[in-house]
């Protein structure tokens, strides 16, 4: 298209979530094709007051529609930035975020058979300090965002939160985190600290009993972009864009921890997935952590078992809406190691041109890498 270098017309212009009609019509897919929308998110609610223990009540989270918006505040505090909840209620205003009658509706007009459920407010809550209180939050979402799902058991699968400040609990949360039915867990891009104040990083020793937990459980991790959001109406000109495309500029930093530290090395059965940040960021990160590894050998230690490349095609996979551009490199990422999805319901979401964006991979790759990308991974992957 003149102009623009977005690819599906029905993508100019296509402005808030709130706003836009589901794309209902669309080119038959070839059969067995299963669509899977390996990121989606639902609104939480005011979800943690009665799940809290009577001792902490006082601290529990709250969510309320306050000034056209949703808040989150904890202990008389409002953790979202002022005037982002109006902001953010071109999405979260969606009655299908909350709503899975409704919800259901849209996924069938656009032809999505499953979603995987990540959060909305708890990105707000991922760095309280008091860990006590943080626990309480991640168990209470956990229990929460599973009745959510079994209201649509076969369609809907959630994200659980792992704890990941404490790794001697680890075992015991996704104890929970199973027993509730939820297929995969999330963790913080940036961790944040331990209770003693030692900063985490996660490719540390004291971290070991973390990825010894996960990987016995067979648990698969995501790490999903959206941490520390700004308030794009009262910040820095230029707030908004520059935030997203900081946020979807690739999980380079987060992998090259993971790999260069050891962790696959040492866990080769963890599996992780690397959510919203697009599948173009990859190749680029493989060839330079290669060439890394083979240009540095004294400085590059702990020593691998095998080159960095070797640990994306064995334990890594990213998510994406639409990218082009990583579709045409598909043969340098591994068409098992991509997942789309629709993102569902926000505004970077494919709402609108879902049946559009699920062609454009088809149009891009062989049918047989097509139906892995656009489902049959998700389904691996998460076990669903």
């Amino acid at each position: 298209m003149a102009g623009t270098v977005l690819e599906i017309p029905k993508m100019m212009g296509i402005g808030d979530a709130r706003y836009r009609a589901p794309e209902r019509e669309g080119r038959e897919l070839p059969k067995g094709t299963v669509i899977v929308s390996a990121d989606s998110h639902w609104l939480e609610g005011d979800i943690w007051l009665e799940r809290f223990p009577a001792h902490m009540k006082d601290r529990a989270p709250r969510i309320y529609f306050e000034n056209g918006g949703w808040e989150v505040e904890v202990a008389g505090v409002k953790l979202t930035p002022p005037g982002s909840a109006n902001a953010s209620c071109s999405f979260e205003c969606m009655p299908g975020i909350s709503h899975v009658p409704t919800r259901m509706k849209d996924l069938d007009a656009e032809g999505v058979d499953k979603e995987i459920i990540f959060p909305q407010k708890f990105f707000t809550l991922l760095f309280l300090e008091d860990f006590e209180e943080k626990e309480w939050c991640a168990r209470a979402y956990n229990e929460a965002l599973a009745q959510f799902c079994a209201q649509s058991p076969d369609r809907l699968h959630g994200v659980g939160i792992l704890n990941w400040w404490n790794p001697e609990q680890t075992k015991d949360a996704i104890a929970e985190i199973k027993a509730l039915g939820l297929k995969t867990a999330m963790v913080p891009i940036q961790p944040g600290k331990f209770a003693d104040g030692e900063s985490i990083f996660y490719h540390v020793e004291r971290m070991q009993p973390f990825w010894d937990a996960i990987e016995e459980a067979e648990l698969p991790i995501c790490f999903h972009i959206g941490e520390r959001p700004v308030n794009p109406q009262t910040s820095l000109r230029g707030a908004a864009g520059i935030f997203v495309m900081e946020q979807m500029g690739g999980m380079r930093n987060v992998w090259a921890r993971l790999t260069f530290g050891g962790v696959f090395d040492r866990n080769p059965g963890v599996q992780v997935v690397f959510v919203e940040s697009g599948l173009h960021w990859v190749p680029g990160a493989l060839q330079e952590a290669d060439m890394i590894y083979e240009s540095f050998p004294s400085h590059v230690q702990p020593k691998l078992s095998h080159l960095p490349s070797h640990y994306w095609f064995n334990n890594c996979y990213a998510t994406f809406m639409v990218d082009p551009a990583g579709l045409e490199m598909i043969h340098r990422i591994g068409a098992d190691r991509a997942m789309w999805s629709s993102d569902y319901p926000h505004n970077e979401s494919t709402l609108g041109y879902t049946r559009s964006a699920i062609q454009a991979v088809f149009d891009a790759t062989t049918v047989e890498n097509a139906q892995k990308i656009v489902g049959g991974n998700a389904i691996k992957v998460f076990g669903l």
